[in-house]
């Protein structure tokens, strides 16, 4: 058996496994769905109310799934709340009124947020230096060109798009990008380039003596992360009306959190999209959680830490009883 079959079947072993480990994020995503509308009865009673919780979710869910994407190849992108701002500022000196506009600025918003992931893809994999050392400078340089696009929130969202992404209908906008990019990650996971980020996330090394391009599989899956995330900036430029440079910085560290409770390993090779719109879903249902309960906002970041640092753990007990997979 060759090096390639051996990299082939190595990743068909691991990922039945995977579906398994999601069985606990189902069961922990109806226990907070159950709070969810415990806390907010009229959920059951008014199909609009599911408007503004679509609103509520869809950014975090759209940075965890950017997030996961450099999880799978064993990165960690610190940059993502600051390239989050700066595709909201782009957006919003890019967008016209009339379809004509709108559009011109939703495909530069997204050809710049994967500009962005090939940047930083570029300097990751040719300059040979960590994804966290990276990605951690790159959040100054996105910061700063983002207070260079936009010094204070404003610039233009055309009110007939910010009215489309909160009006009524059968489904909800922002449910709209995240499904139609769940189906665009599932086109792309059963190609080449799927199994090949799957297969360099679990052993970069053998992925490369299989013959796999690894430096060009990392770079695309930055690119994707990316695209991900500049949808994440326009439903967010729907919802405030305007850019803003500083308006990603809490979606770094949230999207990391809502990607470990969704599922994704620090170790590379683990974790599905769905689980990463499910570990979001669960984060922020903790945060209502939290605030309905009349705590404290003091108490509410404690518990919220204590909460991320207690999924991190548990997947690092997980990576040693196993051998080292699957943290």
């Amino acid at each position: 058996m060759n090096e390639r079959t051996k990299a082939i079947v190595s990743l068909k072993d691991r990922l039945p496994g995977q579906h398994k480990k999601l069985l606990s994020v189902y069961m922990t995503f109806f226990v907070f769905l159950a709070a969810e509308f415990i806390m907010d009865p009229l959920i059951l009673k008014s199909y609009s109310r599911m408007w503004p919780l679509s609103l509520q979710f869809a950014p975090l869910m759209l940075c965890a799934m950017s997030q996961g994407c450099i999880m799978l190849v064993g990165g960690i992108n610190l940059a993502l709340g600051a390239s989050l701002s700066l595709a909201t500022t782009i957006a919003a000196v890019t967008m016209f009124e009339g379809a004509a506009g709108t559009a011109g600025g939703v495909m530069v918003t997204l050809g710049a947020g994967m500009a962005i992931g090939l940047v930083m893809g570029l300097v990751v994999t040719f300059g040979r230096l960590p994804d966290i050392i990276v990605t951690l400078a790159f959040s100054y340089i996105w910061n700063g060109t983002a207070l260079l696009v936009l010094s204070k929130p404003g610039g233009h969202i055309p009110g007939a798009y910010s009215g489309f992404l909160q009006s009524g209908g059968a489904v909800p906008f922002a449910g709209i990008i995240i499904l139609l990019l769940l189906v665009l990650w599932k086109i792309v996971k059963n190609t080449r380039l799927g199994i090949n980020v799957y297969a360099i996330g679990g052993n970069a090394r053998a992925s490369f003596e299989s013959g796999i391009n690894v430096h060009l599989t990392k770079i695309l899956a930055y690119m994707i992360s990316g695209l991900f995330m500049a949808g994440a900036a326009l439903v967010l430029v729907g919802q405030t009306g305007c850019g803003d440079p500083t308006i990603g910085n809490a979606y770094g560290t949230k999207s990391i959190a809502a990607a470990i409770l969704g599922g994704y390993s620090f170790s590379g090779g683990i974790g599905q999209m769905k689980g990463a719109v499910l570990g979001a879903f669960i984060y922020i249902a903790i945060e209502n959680v939290l605030f309905f309960s009349g705590l404290s906002s003091f108490y509410q970041y404690i518990i919220q830490g204590a909460i991320l640092i207690a999924a991190i753990g548990l997947k690092v007990i997980s990576y040693y009883r196993g051998g080292g997979e699957g943290a």
